[in-house]
């Protein structure tokens, strides 16, 4: 017995201290308890989900006593490899993912990786550094050239003295996992506020995130961003967490990687962002991710202010590898809702019972939807991230917009896409949709069909609408936690993921009809085929009604970055989803206060999916407002051997159209295409043979298209 009480107090204490690093809501005790009035049901699609199956089963990777956000916030923790790992073209293809756990009660929070190679098995499990310190919030990528995975982490948080450290996998020196170099700080944050980097002498950065993508310095250069938001409350009268960023970055080659370089590093932060935590002119609050392609370096998603009356989506945009300006542009997200009659015409659905003639002001607006990743898509001309709004209303007693009943279940996931061409935002329903899902306008949860009339009215004559809750726990004021949804892509191939936690709340809200629902949270996945131009119906997995599931609670689900291509044949183009989750012991997070203290399972588990549409990285469904004059793929295989294909565009407006490959001097190599083509797509295939039909070494290589005024050059890697 004393030792129960003694784990039991030691569990305390730990959850306490680590309390720290769980980001903190602000605008609360706006959640309402539901008023005796309106009812609503659950959605029944008329389409059917996508064909699926398991092509590994769910998986147990580890142990952990630490059952919230196992992975990161705001990106994907789970990376797929390229094919080869260069210099020594070594096979790679596998899935790294990088999570916290604290493996059995009382131990230190520690950070684990976990590899399963190309044919889905678990061949690793591992802590990735040897000290023992409490450890948490990791950001990974895959360096694309040697298929070595770079970490970051952050330790001692909250505290001047934390830090921000980074270690890497020697993956392609032996084609294998765990090989970690001993951990190098990146961002220590005594030194740098030391150097007058930060805004603020007490700026604390902690939660990096990690990105790798090509380098101004060109040739085998690559650049590593690692970015972290800052604990410090804002710097004003509100006092509130407003996380605005630091960015490191540092280039590198393979030879670095091969000496086990620290590398070196530069730092800024945005001034856009940097007003926000000044409060100048107000306090307001961005949640975002990051994307990186090439030169651009990007933020988006939204942002708040104190009294709810800014709900704006954003994106912060930078063109020169992260250095200079960043350009911000953003877009008003609250929009007007009709508030309903009931069937008799003498109360407002929305409005306080002793005045139901006097209607609420109502509204949709982002809600419960602060952790999610960003992506480029539709040949990067278009930045994404996925989401909710939700209804939301000011009760006219003075404290502004922004209440909004729990129990009603009104939150509803969207796509929000920011167009680089036109610089306009958009967004598309997801789930559940309405007559027009991309018509700018929200879904009304009681009249689908969008025609200006209540689609039906519950037994007391109020009108009905349909349940979501996109969310993995039942209760209200702790949604700003329990929120996940990431997207991911391949081309055109999208797939958007959410834990979702409808039929489980309707248990807990009193509906006993759901009680085989009762502690069921579900993973909800939906596809796209067409660049997100069409959405399916989701997925939904969960212990009820899926075998491979059966006694699970599964909880923050992430998705592979990437969708790995099964079959593109006509009539069976499928797709391979990774998925890495907590299988949790008891329903709700300890962590977060909920549930028992008996930890939870972390499980890996891939999707066979069928996407209903050829996986074309061409294929775009949207006018461009610029003139399209051609397009250039990247060369598939890549890295190659014998042979790779490069797939190109051609429009009407073309004249002639050159094809040249040039080595890392910048000599032709060959020319491939060198003719005026008819308008299309075309292909053409190059066997490492240069214009004097010889055979040319393995290395890096430059492939440049010029047609008219249209010009780009992709790199492509030839191992032999």
């Amino acid at each position: 017995m004393k030792k129960t009480f003694f784990i039991m107090l030691l569990m305390i204490f730990i959850i306490v201290l680590v309390a720290e690093d769980i980001m903190q809501p602000t605008n609360l005790g706006k959640e309402l308890n539901n008023v005796q009035k309106g009812k609503g049901k659950l959605y029944t699609g008329f389409r059917d989900a996508p064909d699926f199956e398991f092509i590994v089963n769910p998986a147990s990777l580890v142990s952990t006593f630490y059952d919230y956000m196992p992975g990161s916030y705001n990106s994907i923790p789970v990376r797929v490899q390229p094919e080869i790992s260069t210099p020594f073209g070594l096979p790679a293809g596998g899935t790294y993912m990088t999570y916290h756990i604290i493996e059995t009660a009382g131990a230190t929070r520690r950070l684990y990786f976990s590899y399963v190679n190309e044919n889905g098995v678990v061949s690793a499990t591992d802590p990735i550094s040897t000290s023992d310190e409490w450890e948490g919030y990791a950001g990974v990528d895959i360096d694309p050239v040697s298929a070595d995975p770079m970490v970051a982490w952050h330790t001692a948080f909250g505290s001047p003295d934390g830090m921000v450290y980074m270690s890497y996998d020697l993956y392609h020196m032996m084609g294998a996992p765990g090989l970690w170099i001993d951990p190098f700080e990146v961002i220590n944050n005594a030194t740098l506020s030391a150097q007058g980097i930060y805004p603020y002498a007490d700026d604390l950065f902690f939660w990096p995130y990690t990105f790798i993508d090509s380098s101004p310095l060109g040739g085998d250069y690559r650049r590593v961003y690692v970015y972290a938001n800052n604990y410090t409350n804002s710097h004003g009268t509100s006092s509130l967490p407003s996380e605005n960023v630091l960015i490191g970055y540092a280039d590198f080659d393979t030879s670095d990687l091969d000496a086990q370089s620290s590398l070196s590093w530069s730092y800024r932060t945005i001034e856009q962002m940097d007003a926000w935590n000044a409060e100048d002119p107000e306090w307001m609050r961005p949640f975002k991710g990051m994307v990186v392609h090439d030169n651009v370096v990007a933020f988006a998603g939204y942002v708040t202010n104190e009294g709810g009356t800014v709900s704006n989506a954003f994106v912060l945009i930078n063109e020169n590898y992260g250095e200079g300006p960043f350009e911000y542009y953003s877009s008003d997200f609250i929009f007007d809702q009709w508030n309903p009659l009931n069937e008799t015409g003498t109360e407002y659905l929305y409005s306080d019972p002793n005045i139901p003639m006097t209607p609420y002001i109502v509204s949709q607006n982002f809600i419960h939807c602060g952790h999610m990743n960003a992506i480029f898509k539709d040949d990067n001309t278009k930045i994404s991230w996925t989401g909710a709004l939700g209804i939301t209303f000011d009760a006219l007693d003075g404290n502004g917009p922004g209440y909004y009943y729990p129990a009603w279940c009104q939150v509803y996931p969207k796509e929000f896409v920011f167009d680089l061409n036109t610089l306009e935002f958009s967004f598309k329903d997801l789930y559940i949709e309405g007559a027009d899902p991309d018509d700018n306008i929200p879904m009304v949860p009681w009249d689908l069909d969008e025609d200006g009339v209540v689609d039906s009215y519950d037994p007391d004559g109020y009108p009905e609408w349909v349940y979501n809750w996109p969310i993995y726990w039942p209760v209200g004021d702790v949604a700003f936690h329990e929120n996940v949804f990431r997207i991911v892509k391949n081309e055109n191939w999208l797939a958007g993921v959410w834990s979702d936690g409808t039929k489980a709340k309707r248990f807990y809200d009193g509906d006993a009809s759901f009680a085989a629902w009762e502690a069921t949270p579900e993973i909800a996945i939906v596809i796209s085929a067409d660049n997100g131009e069409t959405w399916s119906e989701p997925i939904f997995l969960n212990a009820n009604e899926t075998p491979e599931l059966d006694s699970q609670i599964p909880t923050y689900p992430y998705p592979g970055d990437l969708i790995e291509i099964i079959s593109n044949e006509p009539d069976n183009y499928r797709g391979k989803l990774h998925l890495f989750y907590l299988d949790d012991n008891d329903f709700g997070s300890t962590v977060q206060g909920n549930g028992q203290n008996n930890g939870g399972t972390l499980q890996y588990a891939a999707l066979n999916i069928d996407f209903g549409g050829e996986w074309n990285p061409q294929q775009s469904n949207e006018n461009n407002e610029i003139p399209v004059l051609g397009f250039l793929a990247q060369n598939y295989p890549n890295p190659f051997n014998p042979s790779t294909t490069i797939s190109f565009f051609t429009t009407e407006s073309t004249e002639n159209t050159e094809i040249i490959i040039y080595n890392l001097k910048g000599q032709k190599v060959r020319t491939l295409v060198n003719e005026r083509l008819s308008a299309g797509q075309h292909s053409i295939v190059w066997n490492g043979i240069n214009d004097n039909n010889e055979k040319v070494s393995s290395g890096i290589y430059f492939y440049r298209m010029d047609t008219g005024n249209y010009s780009a050059t992709k790199k492509m890697i030839l191992l032999k």
